[in-house]
């Protein structure tokens, strides 16, 4: 007689009879090591890590993303969304940078250039371009 690994079937066993104990922990240790499970298992947790490197990326966080992601799954995606960005806004059209960014990868702004002005010279470019 073939016992199922479930609740159900752990219900209905009777504890005294050693043979069916052992035929139902054979069982459910079959059922652990059956390959198509941990397949899914390794599947899914890599799934949740690449999601969590792609939220963690648009903040600069692609690392942490990605352990939070594997560790926690969904929940991880929320704290990492959660989470303060790392990367620097644009002074010009405020928009995230990275921080070795020479130039700004959307108004093309020089920050090495930007960060040579002097106060005087920024307050005499938002007059003119203000004015106009």
């Amino acid at each position: 007689m073939a016992l199922e690994c479930s609740l159900g079937g752990l219900s209905g066993l009777d504890t005294r009879d050693i043979d069916a104990v052992q035929t139902m922990l054979d069982a459910c240790l079959g059922m652990l090591l059956d390959p198509v499970l941990w397949i899914w298992a390794i599947a899914i947790t890599i799934a949740c890590g690449v999601i969590g490197a792609v939220i963690g990326w648009t903040k600069g966080r692609a690392f942490a993303g990605m352990i939070w992601g594997l560790v926690l799954g969904p929940i991880g995606w929320i704290v990492i969304a959660l989470m303060r960005s790392k990367l620097s806004e644009c002074p010009e059209c405020a928009r995230p940078n990275s921080n070795s960014a020479r130039i700004c990868r959307h108004c093309g702004l020089d920050f090495r250039k930007f960060a040579m002005r002097t106060d005087r010279s920024n307050q005499k470019s938002a007059s003119s371009s203000g004015g106009g």
